[in-house]
C-alpha cells in the first residue's frame, strides 16, 4: 500500500481542533474541505488514510451542528457566556 494521506491527517487534526476553541467554525469549513480533497487525493493517488479523510469530515459537520444548535436554543446566553470568557 501507500503511504498515507497528508491531507487525511490534516483533516483529522483539523476536526479535533475544532473543538478546542469555540466558535472555530473557519476550521471546521477547513476540515470538512481537506477531508473532501483527502478522499480525491486517496482514489487518484492510491494512498491510504480514507477512514482517517472521513474522521475529519464528520467531526467538522459535527461541530457545525452543535455551534448550531447552541445559537438557536442558547442565543444570546451563549454569546454572553464566549465574551465572558476571552473577558470583554
Amino acid at each position: 500500500m501507500g503511504n498515507k494521506s497528508k491531507a487525511a491527517i490534516l483533516a483529522l487534526v483539523g476536526g479535533i481542533a475544532c473543538f478546542l476553541n469555540l466558535l472555530g467554525v473557519e476550521k471546521a469549513v477547513f476540515t470538512i474541505t481537506a477531508g473532501w480533497l483527502a478522499l480525491k487525493e486517496i482514489d487518484s493517488e492510491g494512498k491510504t488514510g480514507k477512514n482517517l479523510a472521513y474522521a475529519g469530515i464528520i467531526l467538522g459537520f459535527l461541530y457545525i451542528v452543535v455551534i448550531t444548535l447552541l445559537l438557536i436554543f442558547k442565543g444570546p446566553e451563549f454569546i454572553t457566556m464566549i465574551q465572558s470568557m476571552k473577558g470583554k
